[in-house]
């Protein structure tokens, strides 16, 4: 079954606003689920007393999440009040709003596995699993744990997997330099081979080209193509893009045909090239659908999750 899903870039705490934002374009759109990347909250080193009612006004439901919304782990610690309620509710902030952790594989109602990487790499930090769910840091472990999960129809991570940009003709605003990247973020990307990679970016948005992984074992005749897209925040000044809304069926299998102009993996570690098949667009954003809307609670089975 095809699925609508709606995605955003980082929020920093202004969750009111784009919530109202969703809940207008799921009015329209009737989206399965809805996907905040990035900081969710603003950094509590810094926030506001305006910030602290918000939060109170959320957690205590007075703020209305319309659809399923996940929420991920991104370069800030999240605030103490939010922390005692996720401990208290299983990771439920309020009715719709879910917590994806710092590492956790969540299958939703619709069949969709979710793989999630918050926080940024720890260095300091050489071998094992993370202990702390909600400081924004992971191990190399940690990232390592994730690819049992064998495959995703949607991975996050925090930060860009490296070298994503080789083999792009994309080009990012001249006033933007590429972001850090993480090669644990390219080796799960490798392992898992989803079709969507969501990472952000603050000032700017970037869709790479799709590119396809190297067929393995009876596979042989297709090529898993994975999109690689990086939101704006939403708060960003430039008015770049901050909101990715695309369709997805979960059950289908990869093309054996490619879209134009998809490329070879930028994470490939063979030198020589891979050649391009025929190609013909056969992806499309957005397709009409017909979808269940039973989401009261969606079905979440999780993997390698944070309890250790």
């Amino acid at each position: 079954m095809t699925s609508k899903i709606i995605v955003t870039g980082a929020v920093d705490g202004a969750f009111p606003a784009i919530l109202e934002k969703i809940a207008k374009l799921h009015s329209k759109n009737s989206f399965s689920l809805a996907i905040i990347l990035g900081d969710f909250f603003a950094n509590p080193e810094t926030a506001s007393e305006e910030d602290a009612t918000n939060i109170s006004a959320l957690a205590g439901g007075k703020i209305d999440v319309p659809l399923p919304t996940y929420f991920t782990l991104g370069r800030h610690p999240l605030p103490a009040s939010v922390i005692e309620k996720l401990e208290q509710s299983d990771d439920e902030l309020c009715p719709n709003l879910y917590f994806l952790g710092k590492r956790s594989t969540t299958k939703t109602s619709e069949g969709i596995r979710i793989v999630n990487l918050g926080g940024s790499l720890d260095p300091t930090i050489t071998a094992g699993l993370s202990k702390e769910k909600y400081l924004p840091f992971h191990t190399e472990d940690d990232a390592k744990s994730l690819r049992g999960a064998n495959f995703a129809d949607i991975l996050i991570t925090t930060h860009w997997p490296s070298d994503i940009r080789k083999g792009s003709k994309i080009v990012l605003p001249d006033s933007i330099e590429t972001p850090k990247g993480e090669q644990c973020a390219v080796d799960l990307c490798a392992a898992l081979r989803p079709r969507y990679h969501f990472s952000t970016s603050n000032d700017a948005f970037y869709e790479r080209e799709p590119f396809f992984h190297v067929p393995t074992g009876k596979d042989s005749e297709t090529r898993p193509i994975t999109r690689f897209i990086s939101l704006a925040s939403t708060t960003n000044s430039s008015k770049q893009k901050s909101l990715y809304a695309f369709s997805i069926d979960p059950t289908t299998s990869a093309p054996v045909t490619l879209p134009v102009g998809t490329t070879a993996s930028p994470f490939t570690t063979s030198q020589k090239r891979q050649r391009l098949p025929t190609q013909n667009d056969s992806y499309s954003h957005f397709s009409n659908t017909n979808h269940n809307g039973d989401h009261h609670r969606p079905y979440k089975r999780r993997r390698n999750d944070h309890h250790h």
